[in-house]
This record gives C-alpha cells, sequence and structure tokens, in this order.
C-alpha cells in the first residue's frame, strides 16, 4: 500500500503550467481523484500517484517534460530516460554528475547546472537566466529533488545532505521542503542548490541496464514520492513502526534501542534530518488516512480504528490539524468529484 502524499501546491504548480502553456485544464482535473475544493487550500495534501499521474498527462499533452515552461519547448517526453542511459557507464558519482549537467547543458539555453566544492562540501546549483519564469520555484524544486533521487539511487544508497539553499521567501508550504530533503533548509540564499559531503563524489555507479530498465519503468513515481528504502534513520523508524496502526507505537526509547542509540543522540539525528519522531508518526497516520478515505469504502469511524484512534472525535481532530479539514468534509469533496 503506497500512502504517500503530497502539498496540493505542487499540483496546482503544475496545472498553472499547462494553463500557460494554452491547455484547457478542466478535463486533467475532471481525472483527478481529489476534489476542485481541496484545490483550493493551500495546506490541504494529495495522494502522490495522483500528483504523478497528472504530471505525466501534462507532459504528454504538451510534449515536453518541463510543460513548456515560458512558452519555450525544451526536452520531449524520453529525455531524462535517455540521459539516465548516458550517465551509467560514468564510473563514479562525478563523472556522472558532470556528464548529466554537459547533456542538459547543450539542451537547454536558459537553464544553468553546475557541480562545485567549498570546502569539504560538494554543491550542485542551478540557474535560470530569468528566475520569474519559475515565479513558484515549482520547477526549480521538482529538478533539486530529481536530482537527489536519481543521483541517491546511482550510488546505491543515500545522498546525504548538509544544506539546501533556496532562493526566495519561505513559502506557505516550507515544512515540505523538510520531508523531501530531511536537512537543513535554507531560504533567501543567492542560489538554489543541493549541499553534500565531497566524499560521495568517489562513489563507484552501482547500478546496471537492468536495474535502469526497472527504475525508470517506476519512473516518474520513484522521483517524486520520500523514499522509505534508503539509509535515513526517518527510513528506519517507519519500518520500525509498519502499517499497522491499531497498535501502540513503540515509545521512543524502545526506538531508540532498535537503531543502537540513546534517545538523546537520536533525536539530535532526526533534529538534523528536519524531523522528529512524533512528526514521523502523524505523518504516517494522516497519509494512510488519506488513502483510506480515497480509496475503500471504509466508514470514518473504522479508518480511526484503522489509524490507532480509540474515540472518532480524536481522529476528526486530528484530521483537521494535520489537512485543514475534518475527514467527512476531505472525504465529501472527493466523492463530489468522482460523481
Amino acid at each position: 500500500m503506497k500512502t504517500s502524499t503530497v502539498s496540493v501546491h505542487y499540483v496546482n504548480a503544475c496545472l498553472a503550467r499547462a494553463r500557460q502553456a494554452g491547455l484547457d485544464t478542466q478535463p486533467f482535473i475532471t481525472r483527478l481523484d481529489v476534489s476542485p475544493e481541496i484545490l483550493l487550500d493551500p495546506t490541504a495534501r494529495v495522494p502522490s500517484e495522483e500528483y504523478v499521474r497528472l504530471c505525466m498527462q501534462l507532459v504528454r499533452a504538451t510534449n515536453d517534460e518541463f510543460l513548456f515552461l515560458g512558452g519555450i519547448p525544451r526536452t520531449r517526453p524520453g529525455t531524462f530516460a535517455l540521459m539516465a542511459h548516458a550517465s551509467m557507464p560514468a564510473g563514479n558519482l562525478r563523472r556522472a554528475i558532470l556528464r548529466f549537467f554537459q547533456f542538459y547543458n547543450l539542451l537547454l539555453d536558459d537553464l544553468h547546472f553546475k557541480l562545485s566544492k567549498r570546502n569539504d562540501e560538494a554543491i550542485i546549483s542551478i540557474r535560470f537566466d530569468n528566475p520569474a519564469l519559475d515565479w513558484d520555484h515549482q520547477t526549480t524544486d521538482s529538478i533539486l529533488v530529481l536530482l537527489h533521487r536519481f543521483f541517491s539511487w546511482l550510488i546505491g544508497q543515500r545522498l546525504e545532505l548538509t544544506q539546501v539553499s533556496l532562493s526566495g521567501e519561505p513559502p506557505v508550504h516550507r515544512e515540505e521542503y523538510q520531508r523531501l530533503f530531511r536537512t537543513r533548509i535554507l531560504f533567501n540564499q543567492a542560489r538554489d542548490s543541493l549541499h553534500f559531503k565531497q566524499k560521495y563524489l568517489d562513489n563507484p555507479i552501482t547500478q546496471t541496464e537492468a536495474s535502469l530498465k526497472e527504475f525508470l519503468r517506476e519512473a516518474p513515481y520513484n522521483l517524486v514520492v520520500i523514499p522509505d528504502n534508503d539509509d535515513s534513520l526517518t527510513a528506519k523508524i517507519r519500518n520500525i513502526i509498519g502499517n499497522d496502526f491499531r497498535h501502540d507505537f513503540p515509545d521512543f526509547e524502545a526506538v531508540a534501542r532498535s537503531l543502537n542509540s540513546t534517545p538523546q543522540t537520536l533525536r539530535r539525528h532526526l533534529k538534523q534530518e528536519g524531523t522528529s519522531y512524533q512528526e514521523i508518526k502523524d505523518t504516517m497516520r494522516r497519509d494512510a488516512a488519506i488513502y483510506y478515505l480515497n480509496r475503500s469504502q471504509l466508514t470514518i469511524n473504522e479508518i480511526a480504528d484503522l489509524m490507532g484512534f480509540s474515540e472518532p472525535s480524536t481522529f476528526h481532530r486530528a484530521f483537521k490539524k494535520w489537512t485543514g479539514l475534518t475527514p467527512g468534509a476531505y472525504r465529501q469533496n472527493s466523492d463530489q468529484e468522482m460523481t
């Protein structure tokens, strides 16, 4: 059961780009398994699979993986897959990054990729000649996520970031960045960039042509969702908790022991990943609740029980805190859209 969700901001951003490209977005909205009312709530969340499905439909409709950003055709569908094949024989991460950047810098005239070094850090940065083209930062966000996911996959382990730098003011959905990157996020920076230790640059490419085919079959879902098969503490804790929320969550001390850590050390490391044990538990239950509200005929009381709430009223309060809507309002909006 895949229960990942994303901020509604990214759904609306894709639709805005489609409208700018001259598409009538109403048919795409109608096919979404979420309500238009939900799209109007900046704090709402939608299932990741719905976001991915929308993106793929818009890519095919615009014939451009950049959704005709700024009215300019940039890369036809399949370009990323071709780049991935070109990066495979690079040998190590440094050469793969440089090959990736050379590939796209040859194709794109107004978007620039760069790998630089500072002290013991490697820095991957991207820059638009005209930042106003990416008025809501959605394209930049998506590229940074794609780079991090793809380069992590190439070396067979999570590329642990030390910092993500973002231009512009903190948006309404600022907490989403912590979930996406699990590291320190800085706003109002001179450039948009990912920072990590230089030691990763020498890591060998561990993937093969066979694993690349499987990776591309799952794309772009595996480039959008927050992966749980990495080596981050967040992923390890999610695995310890599992998917059955009807039982009590393990207490923090027990989780720390399972990870051969002390509570103090684990708390500090989770803070470095931009999260906490309570946030991990809330996120898992929230995403699972959204999944069941969209994908099942279970009553709200039954879903509350599945989420581990002894009282439905407690579930109602928690869900409204997580999403801005009560479970009933969320389901009603979705049901109205499906009829």
